[in-house]
């Protein structure tokens, strides 16, 4: 069975908001083969345009939004004005408060839906920010729902767990503007502006002590590895399939070759993330010096090494296996995995204590309350949550429809 297409989105608009809502879809349209240009879909014409366009649902309690065919599509949902796009095509600037839809109330989701598939991907992201509660279910063909995934609590609530639990450094990651109220929390990896309105100059540096610690841990000859099966990719890199990597740290780099092979794949290096901006691009952000291409050997341990590092699994103090396996769980030696510090909630829990007797938590603090407010916990807190399965995709193949509802934020 194929999903409808186009794919019935309905928004349920729980908010206790007097204020308009407007929707926003961008992606490419995946009814082009090849097709890679970002565009704008307006659900009202039908129409694709190279120029930002919303729909104004009101505030009515529920709209029906159909999308179609789409790639790595986005859906925002704003409160009170349309976003405004910069140079044609990119979102608003959530670190800045010049940028015009700064004080616009938003946030958004995800969608998949190729041709090739049938059915829609669909996820609650967080990766930016947090700002509004977003509530994902999926209907299906038999008349029972999949899901929920993302928030059942009220933006006031999850806004009341970040304030309690972010402390000194990382309490500069909540936009509070003139101290008028929380508008969002920012993703570290966003918290890159400082100005007169605001510090989101969100200091990084101090994650250091753990970045170093872990490239002494994993320091060869210490008898410790991380270890990950390669064949995800075999698809598009013959000669993978089945294949294990391992990764020590060799010449100041973390070092991945091949595990009991012929030495023949290239290994794959990691520089060491040094600085506040580097921590944040490459740790935080997943990208940088953790870029993990599409379909490439690379993305294996890069998208592994950069999640260990959010969840804290790296150097944690009650791991002591010599090898950490990460993804995926398909190698048959592995004794433990992402599922296991998942169930065992190993995640978010490593700290060390620095020289000065202070204590520093080795994790994402950000994603860590991204998560605990989160419906089992499932959430995407950062780029690779979906590597540690701790994401909130839903995609089943008799999905009829998704429903989209938006929690109280007044």
């Amino acid at each position: 069975m194929s999903s409808p297409n186009p794919f019935p989105i309905t928004i349920v608009n729980n908010s206790g908001s007097s204020e308009d809502v407007h929707v926003t879809i961008k992606g490419m349209n995946a009814s082009i083969k090849g097709n890679k240009k970002q565009q704008f879909y307006n659900p009202t014409t039908k129409d694709w345009s190279d120029n930002a366009t919303s729909i104004n649902i009101g505030t009515s309690k529920e709209s029906v939004i159909n999308i179609p065919n789409i790639n790595s599509g986005i859906v925002y949902l704003s409160f009170g004005a349309a976003l405004k796009f910069a140079d044609r095509i990119s979102p608003p600037n959530v670190g800045n408060p010049s940028d015009p839809s700064f004080n616009v109330i938003y946030d958004k989701f995800e969608i998949s839906f190729l041709p090739t598939d049938g059915f829609p991907f669909i996820d609650i992201t967080n990766v930016d920010f947090f700002c509004v509660p977003l509530q994902l279910q999926e209907k299906l063909s038999d008349g029972s729902t999949n899901g929920p995934k993302g928030f059942s609590k009220s933006r006031k609530d999850v806004f009341s767990s970040f304030s309690a639990g972010m402390k000194d450094n990382w309490a500069k990651i909540i936009q509070n503007p003139n101290k008028e109220g929380i508008l969002r929390i920012i993703a570290p990896n966003k918290a890159l502006v400082s100005n007169n309105v605001m510090d989101n100059d969100f200091d990084a540096s101090s994650f250091q002590s753990y970045v170093d610690a872990v490239w002494e841990y994993y320091a060869e000859g210490k008898g410790k590895s991380i270890q990950v099966d390669m064949s995800e990719i075999a698809k598009f890199n013959p000669g993978y399939q089945d294949v294990v990597f391992e990764g020590v740290v060799s010449g100041g780099k973390f070092v991945f070759s091949e595990k009991d092979g012929s030495g023949k794949l290239p290994k794959i290096t990691f520089t060491k993330p040094s600085g506040s901006n580097q921590i944040k691009g490459s740790v935080f952000g997943c990208e940088d010096l953790f870029a993990a291409p599409n379909n490439t050997p690379q993305s294996v341990p890069a998208k592994n090494l950069g999640a260990a590092f959010n969840v804290g699994l790296l150097a944690h103090p009650s791991i002591t296996d010599p090898v950490l396996y990460l993804m995926p769980p398909t190698t048959k030696t592995q004794s433990k995995n992402w599922k296991t510090y998942k169930d065992e909630k190993v995640f978010y829990t490593n700290t060390m204590t620095l020289k000065d007797g202070s204590t520093l938590d080795c994790y994402n603090v950000y994603s860590k309350y991204i998560h605990e407010n989160a419906i089992d916990s499932d959430d995407y807190g950062f780029a690779f949550d979906d590597v540690t399965q701790s994401d909130s995709t839903l995609a089943d193949k008799n999905a009829t429809g998704a429903i989209v509802t938006i929690q109280k934020i007044d």
